[in-house]
């Protein structure tokens, strides 16, 4: 059955996995237009479809535009935005099945014109391209998800390679900033020059000791007359104490009968 019906100036067209398929999937397209273009998705020759099902592929989704001309590229997101980007990792986590969104890029101007006034899809499946289903398809997916340790390894050592990149320019930035301006101005940043480290309280103690000891060295004694005043009561007090001591020891050997001063 041939679909022309406009959803939002959308087209909705049915697309299939064979001629014999009875509950196609209807996928609605239009002419990708925003104001900032970008490379992978040029100006002109670039088609927007959603309602994309899951299992249809990028080969797929090539079989069923193959009447408009060639294309150039299949880019398939899970919601439109032109600023989406997948980030680089070393293993890439399977994605969930869901309905997602296509840029189809065509070569040709004149191509993406033909892909807006088709009024039916070719079937997604040909000779040679067969879209897999059930355990078939669980099973190659999971062996392509299994890397082989050399692959596995230039994975990491390219991410690496970026990585230290990344930091290299961070600091050259940081550097730049730490240098004076023409004002004699220094930006400070957040790092600073002396790497911190966790105290222990054994540290911490040996620490405060040796502050407390410089603080000792720094002080200045007996400068100022209260100071002075103070040592000397200090030192009377002291010489009391040590009076009433020795008058206490020399009274509990005289009751022991231990006392011979000659």
């Amino acid at each position: 059955m041939k679909s022309t019906k406009r959803i939002h100036d959308f087209k909705a067209l049915e697309l299939k996995l064979d001629e014999n398929s009875k509950s196609p999937h209807i996928v609605y397209i239009k002419e990708h237009i925003v104001r900032d273009h970008t490379k992978d998705k040029p100006s002109g020759r670039t088609l927007f479809i959603i309602n994309i099902p899951p299992y249809a592929d990028e080969n797929g989704l090539t079989n069923a535009f193959r009447e408009a001309g060639k294309v150039q590229s299949v880019q398939f997101y899970t919601k439109p935005g032109a600023g989406e980007t997948n980030t680089h990792k070393f293993i890439e986590e399977p994605s969930k099945p869901t309905f997602r969104v296509c840029y189809l890029v065509f070569e040709k101007v004149s191509e993406l014109d033909k892909a807006l006034h088709l009024t039916k899809l070719s079937p997604m499946n040909s000779n040679d391209h067969k879209i897999q289903f059930g355990i078939n398809k669980w099973v190659n997916e999971y062996n392509s998800s299994v890397l082989l340790p050399k692959v596995l390894k230039e994975r990491v050592e390219e991410f690496m390679k970026t990585h230290d990149e990344k930091l290299k320019q961070i600091e050259k930035k940081e550097k730049q900033l730490e240098q004076e301006d023409d004002e004699g101005w220094i930006t400070v940043t957040k790092r600073g020059k002396i790497q911190s480290f966790a105290r222990t309280e054994k540290v911490e103690n040996k620490i405060m000791a040796k502050e407390e000891k410089n603080k000792k060295r720094k002080e200045l004694k007996n400068f100022y007359t209260f100071q002075i005043r103070e040592s000397k009561m200090k030192h009377i007090v002291a010489l009391r104490q040590k009076f009433e001591e020795d008058k206490r020891k020399i009274a509990q050997i005289k009751q022991s009968r231990r006392f011979k001063p000659f």
